[in-house]
């Protein structure tokens, strides 16, 4: 009975033991806790400057750097917190200039020169072809319905194409655009229609010994043509007559030469830019009526009027377009009252 009263005082003695020494040694578990606590706490020295730190990153300008600053912070406690990598803003796009400044002989740039060289090789291929061998064609009839119902009115569908490009345009002064028209349409008006009476083309062939001959039914046989007292084409065609005798300046030359670098350098700005201009259906209008001006020119050189005729209306009509469109731009104060083409 001792002997197991004894036992039981020292078991209970042992547990006494073991249970203060588990409470003067901690846990494994705390321990670790309390390493990985201490390791990640920051000093009272570095808390300052990496909560500054942190206020700077947050504070990005662009959501780009705010999301690569979140992305940083959520791998862990263990990735240290490393600053955005802030990249330079981008450029706003420009669009190239209208014109560019790089010029041919000091008067045109490239493309204005590619422009220009247009109407002077069509009317010499034309006229190439007329001393060759002219094929037989409709376009060769006075009477056919392009020749009567476009190029007679010629200036008509130039004006219509011209606003149909116009309205779509997002210059702030339109005046400019105005006053380009009325200097050529008052070019194409004086040479082509009046002058003071007779037009400059109809006073250029009488000055060089035109006349306009009439048939005269009535007349001494042989002798029927009897020359009819009229300073136009237009009377002469009137009385039915015919113009022979003086340098007859062509017409066709003059005006469709003169419509298409009105209408080419007032879209050429609208080609350079390359935007979304160039693919609305008004640019495609002005394009298709460059085409029937460009292939009527062709048709011309073939079937109508000598070489040197077909030169001198292209002569003519280059002169309001090289004042307005090639020397104007050069002069400051005439470029503000004319302006220049743009978009």
């Amino acid at each position: 009975m001792l002997a197991t009263t004894a036992m039981r005082q020292n078991a209970s003695s042992t547990t006494q033991q073991k249970s203060t020494h588990q409470s003067t040694v901690p846990p494994a578990q705390s321990i670790i806790t309390d390493i990985t606590s201490s390791s990640l706490e920051p000093t009272e020295s570095i808390e300052p400057t990496m909560t500054s730190e942190v206020a700077e990153l947050t504070t990005a300008s662009t959501p780009g750097e705010s999301n690569s600053i979140v992305t940083q912070s959520s791998h862990g406690l263990d990735s240290p917190l490393l600053p955005a990598q802030i990249q330079p803003p981008t450029p706003p796009l420009t669009p190239p200039p209208a014109y560019p400044r790089k010029y041919v002989a000091g008067l045109f740039t490239f493309e204005q020169l590619s422009i220009f060289l247009i109407y002077p090789s069509t009317i010499a291929v034309g006229s190439l072809i007329s001393i060759v061998s002219p094929p037989d064609s409709y376009f060769g009839l006075r009477t056919n319905f392009f020749n009567v119902f476009f190029v007679k009115n010629g200036w008509f569908w130039t004006t219509i194409t011209f606003m149909i490009h116009c309205i779509r345009l997002r210059i702030s002064r339109p005046s400019k655009l105005a006053i380009r028209y009325a200097f050529a349409t008052s070019w194409w008006f004086l040479f082509t229609q009046w002058f003071f009476g007779a037009p400059i083309m109809d006073r250029v062939f009488v000055g060089t010994g035109g006349v306009c001959f009439v048939n005269d039914p009535e007349g001494v046989p042989g002798q029927e043509r009897q020359v009819h007292d009229s300073w136009s084409s237009f009377g002469c065609r009137h009385v039915k007559g015919e113009w022979a005798g003086g340098h007859d300046i062509s017409g066709h030359s003059f005006l469709l030469t003169h419509a298409s670098l009105f209408l080419w350098f007032e879209l050429l700005p609208v080609i350079m830019e390359r935007g979304p201009l160039l693919r609305q259906i008004n640019t495609k209008i002005v394009f298709v009526t460059l085409a029937l001006w460009w292939w009527m020119l062709l048709m011309t050189g073939i079937y109508f009027h000598t070489f040197t005729e077909k030169v001198t209306g292209w002569l003519c009509a280059i002169a309001e377009w090289a004042i307005i469109y090639i020397l104007l731009p050069g002069n400051r104060t005439l470029t503000t009252m004319v302006g220049v083409p743009g978009v």
